[in-house]
Parts: structure tokens; C-alpha cells; sequence
């Protein structure tokens, strides 16, 4: 006769440098006085420095929440690589990083966005003199993009691009990618479809954007992770900003050859602001049904031995599991008992 065997779960989740364990900052208190901000250098209409002074969308924004919320901005240059590591490093002093920066979950594993407050889509930007009008001709051709940006992963992605091949070369800014197709070091530049814009706008006899937009493009403003309040406090300025604002600030920066079109985002629709307890009961949930499939199959294995700690009848069940979710580092510990014959 088999005597069912109980299975006893003890499962203890240990939540090491977990942020959401610490009570957030209030935002009122975080966006006091002087905050500095990220944002991109040299992008015409978005982000430029001339004669002393800032200006375009981005900055615009930034210089209208300081307006609206009380603070001053403090502008500091980075580049797309650099983006995501200054909200990362609590040490870096940046508050808030507006610079044409896209949504996307794999950013959000480690930084919290609120928006978005434009759509765009991906293009590609060429020399007027080479007569290129299809992605087609770009196949196998050299297409300089930002380093870290998600053109330069959608490019490699042939569903995404028309099905073409090209040769990534990767650059610090978009200057610097203009600057190598105007040498003819590169064939393109591909990135939204707004800043070629902006590029093709101030030299319209020498750029001009090529080719069918694809792919889509979120720009939200980044915050530093696990900032559910600061989302939220944001959250109803952007709505406002979205509402009165954005239109006007659009027509002032771009010539009427560039179109707000399906650009401005439906303030009713922002996203959602994450909730860290929610990530970490879920990562919970996935690691105690991954503990409890792991106990499952090792008793039907019949195998009896005695775990680490001398408890006979006892098999460690994936003893130290860890799972990365919303800055917290979450280990699962537990065991079980094997079933027992009689």
C-alpha cells in the first residue's frame, strides 16, 4: 500500500537591496529648488544650445514643468548610451531625463518612465545628390545610428526594416551620424522619423528622409526606478502640458512641412505608473510556482536523500533562485519532503 506523501513548502523570500522596501522621497520635496535634467545635445527642434540658450521640445518641456511645479532646471548633456545609467546611478544627481526618450519593457526592468508625450515612428535619412528613395536600396549599405537607441535594435531586426541587411556603425550623437553622411562615410542615418526631420529641415538642399517610417517610437520622461508617487505627481502636468500646451510648442519649432500627425499622444492614455509591491508579488508568484514544479518533479524522480542541513527525507529545491524585477533582487529558499511508502 502507498501512503500519499505530503509535500511541506516552506518557501522564505529574501528581498536584498530591494528599493520598494524604502519609503519613496516625496515628489513635492524631490522637484524643489534646482533639478537637474538629462537631455540630448545638438538635436535641432529638440534639444539645442545657442547663444547661451536652451531650447526645443524637450527643454521646453522641461522649462514648462519648472514653470508649473516650482523648480529650476539644471540642463546636463547626455548622450543615448548614457541615458538609462544616470537614472541608474542614485550617485549621478540627475532627477529626470527628458531626451527623445523611448518606452520600452526592457528599460523598464530598471527605470520608471511617465508619458508618453510624443509617437513617432523609425526612418532613415540620406543624401539628396544619391537619389534614394526606397529601403530597398539601402540593402547591404553602411547606417550610422546612435549607440543604445532602439533603432540600432530594430535594425537588426529584418522583419522590421523591409527585410534589408545593412551594415550598423554606431555613433556617440546624431551630429556626429550626420556628420559621417555628409562625408560619405555612411550611405544613411537611421532614428525617428521627427529628428531626421529636424536634420533634413536645417539643410533641405543636401539631407532628405528616405523610405516608408516603421517601427514605433514612445517618448516618455525618464525616472530614476521604483518612483510609483513621482509617476503619479507627474502624471497630471504632462495631461496639462499634452492638452495646452503641446500643439503650440510644436508649430512654433517645426516649419508646416513637418506634420503633428498622429504625434500627440492621447493625454487620456498615458501609461500606467508601476507599482513595485505588484512587480514583486508577481516575481514572488513566478518563483514559488517554478519551486513548486521543481518539488514535483523530483519526487516523481523517487530519489531520497538528506539536504545540506542533515534533514533526512529532504531535497533541496532550487535553493537559491534569483530573479532581477523592478531593482529588487529577490532569492527563493525552500524545500521539500519526499513521499514516504508503507
Amino acid at each position: 500500500m502507498v501512503r500519499t506523501g505530503v509535500c511541506f513548502l516552506a518557501i522564505s523570500l529574501i528581498v536584498a537591496g530591494c528599493k520598494s522596501g524604502v519609503a519613496e522621497m516625496d515628489p513635492a520635496s524631490y522637484l524643489k529648488d534646482t533639478v537637474v535634467i538629462g537631455v540630448n545635445e545638438g538635436i535641432p527642434g529638440w534639444s539645442e544650445y545657442v547663444n547661451g540658450v536652451r531650447g526645443g521640445f524637450d527643454t521646453g518641456l522641461a522649462k514648462w514643468l519648472g514653470e508649473e511645479i516650482g523648480f529650476r532646471p539644471q540642463f546636463t548633456n547626455v548622450t543615448t548610451a548614457e541615458r538609462m545609467g544616470k537614472l541608474e546611478d542614485t550617485g549621478s544627481g540627475v532627477k529626470l531625463v527628458i531626451a527623445n526618450f523611448s518606452i520600452t519593457d526592457k528599460r523598464r526592468e530598471t527605470i520608471d518612465f511617465v508619458g508618453p508625450y510624443f509617437i513617432d515612428r523609425q526612418s532613415f535619412l540620406t543624401l539628396r545628390e544619391a537619389n534614394l528613395v526606397e529601403l530597398s536600396q539601402l540593402d547591404g549599405a553602411r547606417v550610422c545610428m546612435t549607440s543604445g537607441s532602439t533603432s540600432q535594435i530594430r535594425l537588426g531586426d529584418k522583419r522590421e526594416v523591409g527585410g534589408i541587411t545593412v551594415i550598423a556603425v554606431p555613433e556617440n550623437t546624431h551630429q556626429r551620424c550626420v556628420e559621417r553622411l555628409k562625408s560619405g562615410d555612411v550611405t544613411a542615418v537611421t532614428s525617428d522619423l521627427i529628428i531626421l526631420e529636424s536634420f533634413a529641415a536645417r539643410d533641405p538642399q543636401t539631407l532628405r528622409v528616405t523610405g516608408k517610417p516603421f517601427g514605433t517610437e514612445r517618448y516618455g520622461i525618464g525616472l530614476p526606478n521604483n518612483r510609483p508617487r513621482l509617476c503619479e505627481f507627474l502624471k497630471p502636468y504632462l495631461e496639462k502640458f499634452i492638452n495646452r500646451v503641446w500643439l503650440q510648442r510644436f508649430d512654433d519649432i517645426w516649419p508646416s512641412g513637418v506634420s503633428p500627425a498622429d504625434r500627440r499622444p492621447d493625454s487620456g492614455s498615458l501609461d500606467p505608473c508601476q507599482q513595485p509591491d505588484q512587480a514583486l508579488a508577481a516575481a514572488a508568484a513566478m518563483a514559488t510556482a517554478t519551486y513548486i514544479r521543481s518539488a514535483g518533479m523530483r519526487r516523481r524522480g523517487g530519489r531520497h536523500r538528506t539536504d545540506p542541513d542533515g534533514v533526512p527525507g529532504a531535497a533541496p529545491i532550487a535553493s537559491r533562485r534569483r530573479n532581477r524585477l523592478g531593482g529588487c533582487d529577490i532569492r527563493l529558499l525552500g524545500r521539500t519532503t519526499s513521499p514516504t511508502r508503507s
